[in-house]
């Protein structure tokens, strides 16, 4: 998500589905970081294997799509996430590669869900969050959710800003680098507030999705913290911010 993960003599290697995976020490301590919970080591390792999943259902979305368009991916992640390398496409093979992330892990929420409600039927003591199925349920519901929705933001790196500059530089290509600038500073401001407003009101959800739209689950449990949002927006507004101002010093 911040930049590109150099090599590491600790870097696990491996491969799958013919996609090579490079995964950078700093995933591990971030991941474990979030979901920190310091009087159950067992259940932090349960944690950071959710994490893991899930990003890298998340990263196959858009190496798996790029396969599809003829140039093979690497998949790295790094701090909070990874990213999949890739090429140029057209316009809307582009915008295609970008969505497949947050459609994988949109599919990976559904597919929990499912199972969710299953276990709800008949096997209701599963979903305890002090049983192993129940706090991987939750976790892999968290972060699809929070993952995929946070991904969608109109904001440089994330997929949303960039099938937003794909689209601005192919419907405006001459002022495509300002436009893309504005978009992300306003978009990512505009995340940081809500994140305050939230914290705020701790009553309000940062992901305001209806209970409705999914019975039986407390959607208020899946929400990311407001403060871990205004911390990660507030980052990459001022990264834009400072290019921004730079771009424009230099004219």
């Amino acid at each position: 998500m911040f930049g590109q993960a150099g090599e590491t003599e600790f870097d696990l290697r491996f491969e799958l589905l013919g996609v090579p995976v490079r995964i950078h020490p700093v995933f591990w301590l971030s991941s474990a970081w979030l979901v920190w919970d310091g009087d159950d080591p067992a259940r932090v390792f349960i944690g950071v294997l959710c994490v893991l999943i899930s990003v890298l259902v998340h990263e196959f979305g858009h190496a798996l799509m790029s396969r599809r368009y003829g140039y093979p991916s690497e998949i790295v992640l790094y701090f909070l996430g990874g990213y999949a390398t890739a090429t140029r496409f057209s316009t809307w093979k582009n915008v295609r590669v970008s969505a497949a992330g947050p459609g994988a892990g949109l599919a990976l929420f559904g597919m929990t869900y499912l199972v969710f409600l299953y276990l709800r039927l008949d096997h209701r003591e599963m979903l305890s969050s002090d049983h192993v199925i129940g706090y991987s349920i939750f976790w892999l519901l968290f972060m699809n959710l929070m993952w995929s929705v946070i991904n969608l933001v109109p904001c440089l790196p994330l997929d949303g800003g960039r099938i937003t500059q794909v689209l601005i530089e192919h419907y405006h290509p001459r002022r495509s680098t300002e436009l893309i600038l504005k978009s992300s500073i306003a978009s990512s401001a505009a995340a940081a507030i809500w994140g305050v407003y939230c914290f705020q009101h701790p009553e309000t959800n940062m992901i305001p999705i209806p209970e409705a739209m999914f019975p039986h689950l407390q959607v208020s449990a899946i929400q990311p913290d407001p403060r871990f949002l205004i911390f990660f927006f507030g980052i990459l507004c001022a990264q834009h911010v400072s290019t921004f101002n730079q771009m424009h010093g230099q004219r």
